[in-house]
């Protein structure tokens, strides 16, 4: 097996008297001053009505999308009142259910098949 050969460097006095910075405030793991703060004051307004808008977008786009599906369910059942009124008309314009509603006026059905009538002018070979 290999042998770990490993150097162990002297610890030198610089690095054990380290300064210790004064930090003003810390949020999040990050120094932020006040002046800092104030001078970025226009970006932050900026982040924050940005937000604003996205809030509001995404209400608008809900409440458009429920608008959307009810008029999808009174398309729908106005469409099936339309195919029902459409199959009752095509129903009543039958021949034989026409030839019963005319039949208290005196109409009947022809029996015979209508004769063709020809125009003897309307042939000049």
């Amino acid at each position: 097996m290999a042998v770990n050969k490993y150097k162990e460097t002297a610890s030198t006095p610089s690095s054990s008297k380290k300064k210790k910075k004064k930090r003003s405030s810390k949020l999040g793991g990050l120094n932020i001053n006040a002046f800092y703060l104030f001078e970025n004051i226009h970006f932050i307004f900026y982040l924050a009505f940005l937000g604003v808008i996205y809030i509001a977008n995404s209400h608008y786009a809900v409440q458009t999308i429920k608008d959307i599906k009810n008029l999808q369910f009174e398309l729908r059942k106005i469409s099936w009142e339309s195919n029902s009124k459409k199959s009752d008309l095509m129903f009543q314009s039958m021949e034989s259910v026409v030839a019963q509603k005319v039949e208290h006026l005196g109409l009947v059905q022809q029996s015979t098949n209508p004769k063709k009538i020809k125009n003897k002018s309307s042939y000049n070979d």
